[in-house]
């Protein structure tokens, strides 16, 4: 949403896992050097944690982009699995076909190809992300699995990737065989300032800014109220760029940081509100409530009665004003409402015009955002209001989409607003939308296992999932989920896979367009 403002390439601030963006603090340097000798001397076991936000997973990306040609992977991300359950997936993600049968089979099937890639002078490396979700019998039947070795080495390195609580897992006495044959230990500490400082101007620099977008005493504040926890150091940058651009500046001050804070975190880490503040905020959000009703009555409306029926909320829905509900835009296209095409022809104006139509669109003043590269089809069946790219009368420009019904969309540029046959829309659309909704329930402020119990929960009320499920059937549902918005494996929820859960309880709760 902002990234045009600042110049950036890119949001420099996505929490979703990229080894791009990946900062080697002294911590992060010491367990990737481990990571990179165990594999080599085929070590047994290695141990890897962190508290929840500091890198683990980005390090393991990091490490799997960086292993050569003679080192053969299984990543396995949903660990909470019955030990043939595991099995079966190490089997399938190392490439090894295994047609079914007892536990023992599976191990067997597993030497097999262990002492295969031996013989062909390659490494295997299994890494297990949460494996603090790791049942004990499972981790006893991981630990036998080291018994499969040569004279002189083991076939398979084991790497553990967990939160501390995976540390304490082990030191329970019913595995302490376990925990004698781990080779390596590293644990990824916060941030320090500095560190912090060095974090942020990388991801700036990383994405196409200059790094000096969020000045000195924002950034001593981002890590005061973060604690130095990249993840929660992402989320509070992100939203004061977000908030910056709100108010057209160039640099991300205290105060924006402390707004964002207010927003993202917990009341009891969130800054108290002065004196000041108590009164401002609700002034400047009157104030910017008459901006958007003139927005919405003469900029998107257009000032016609049909369309100010257009945007009327159903019988018994929420009114306009709920936060993060979503007026049902039930119309009835006059021909004066209607175009033949996209009308935008000043991209500047266009874009400042369809967000703030989004901010109507979602009843907020803020709202979160995804990138995803759809089908015009993948946007329209999500349901789901969108700022995309288009050919309009003069060339490429950013309008706000809103779906309607089967045939038409609602599109809102500087000319106002006006419906668009899909048919047409399609044509002019350039295959890039910036998916657009209202993260009501404030996923992305929690950790991983959090927003996966809450994808369980989404994908159950909807009959994607039955109860009580296994991990692997989860995985699969929330794959299918990802495949709506062209994400090819759905292994967090964040981004355009968080969209498309949300798009799901579209008609029920708002934060979506009712179908």
């Amino acid at each position: 949403m902002y990234e045009r403002h600042f110049g950036f390439r890119e949001k420099p601030f996505n929490l979703t896992p990229d080894s791009r963006y990946l900062f080697l603090s002294p911590k992060h340097q010491e367990a990737f050097a481990n990571l990179q000798f165990g594999v080599a001397e085929r070590s047994g076991f290695l141990l890897l944690t962190g508290e929840v936000g500091t890198g683990k997973t980005t390090l393991i990306r990091h490490f799997l982009s960086q292993v050569g040609p003679d080192v053969r992977t299984a990543v396995i991300l949903y660990p909470a699995l019955s030990a043939g359950e595991l099995f079966h997936a190490i089997l399938q993600d190392l490439g090894v076909s295994f047609g079914g049968g007892t536990l023992k089979d599976a191990v067997d099937a597993l030497q097999k190809a262990l002492i295969d890639a031996k013989a062909l002078n390659l490494k295997v490396a299994v890494l297990i992300d949460e494996a603090q979700n790791l049942k004990p019998q499972v981790l006893e039947q991981l630990r036998l699995l080291s018994n499969l070795e040569t004279e002189r080495e083991k076939l398979m390195t084991l790497v553990l990737v967990g939160q501390p609580e995976l540390r304490d897992l082990l030191d329970r006495p019913s595995l302490r065989q376990l925990s004698q044959r781990i080779t390596s230990r590293a644990h990824l500490e916060p941030l320090s300032l500095d560190e912090t400082r060095a974090y942020i101007k990388h991801r700036l620099a990383v994405a196409g800014g200059r790094g000096s977008e969020i000045e000195e005493p924002a950034i001593r504040r981002v890590h005061a109220l973060s604690g130095g926890v990249p993840r929660l150091v992402n989320v509070l940058c992100d939203r004061a760029l977000v908030g910056a651009f709100g108010r057209a500046a160039t640099v991300v001050d205290a105060t924006l940081v402390d707004a964002a804070a207010r927003e993202v975190l917990p009341r009891a880490q969130a800054p108290a509100r002065g004196l000041g503040d108590r009164w401002i905020e609700p002034l400047g959000l009157f104030v910017l409530g008459l901006f958007l009703v003139f927005t919405l009555r003469y900029c998107f409306i257009g000032r016609t009665p049909a369309l100010d029926r257009a945007v009327q909320p159903a019988p018994g829905s929420a009114s306009p004003g709920s936060p993060g509900v979503v007026p049902s835009p039930k119309t009835d296209p006059s021909p004066g409402a209607m175009s033949r095409g996209v009308r935008c022809a000043l991209p500047n104006e266009a874009r400042t015009a369809a967000i703030a139509a989004m901010e109507g669109f979602l009843g907020t003043p803020g709202f979160d955002s995804a990138q995803a590269v759809l089908s015009f089809e993948q946007w329209r069946a999500l349901k789901l209001p969108a700022l995309a790219r288009v050919t309009g009368a003069k060339g490429p420009c950013e309008v706000a989409i809103l779906p309607v019904d089967a045939a038409t969309s609602r599109v809102s540029d500087e000319t106002g607003g006006y419906g668009v046959e899909n048919s047409i829309l399609s044509r002019a659309y350039l295959g890039s939308a910036i998916i657009c909704f209202v993260d009501r329930d404030g996923i992305l402020a929690k950790p991983a296992p959090a927003r996966l119990a809450w994808a369980r929960r989404v994908l159950q009320r909807h009959g994607l999932l039955s109860p009580g499920a296994s991990e692997t059937a989860f995985a699969a549902a929330l794959s299918k989920v990802a495949e709506r918005v062209g994400v090819k494996e759905g292994g967090s929820v964040e981004g355009p896979v968080l969209a498309a859960l949300y798009s799901l309880d579209v008609g029920l709760r708002g934060g979506g367009i009712r179908p």
